[in-house]
């Protein structure tokens, strides 16, 4: 696999996270910067602990919200800052 198509394989569950709906906020209103805190902070928290949920749908968020307590303490941040505007 290639760096290029590696990346791409990866970004996609990224990409669900910060296109899915969260409680407080859908992904209409999500600001490039929201989306980019979420990449930046959780990307190894969804391969750990949502890496076998189907992106889309908001499938992800959901599961990274209701794992949120597992989460690394920057990634409930990132998370918390959604439901907060």
């Amino acid at each position: 696999m290639t760096l290029s198509l590696r990346a791409s394989f990866l970004a996609l569950p990224l990409l669900a996270l910060c296109a899915g709906p969260a409680p407080a906020q859908t992904a209409a209103t999500l600001t490039a910067e929201q989306a980019q805190a979420l990449r930046t902070a959780c990307s190894a928290d969804v391969k750990k602990l949502c890496g076998d949920v189907q992106p889309g749908g908001g499938r992800v968020v959901q599961c990274m919200q209701g794992k949120k307590e597992q989460a690394t303490p920057p990634c409930q941040a990132a998370l918390g800052a959604l439901s907060k505007k």
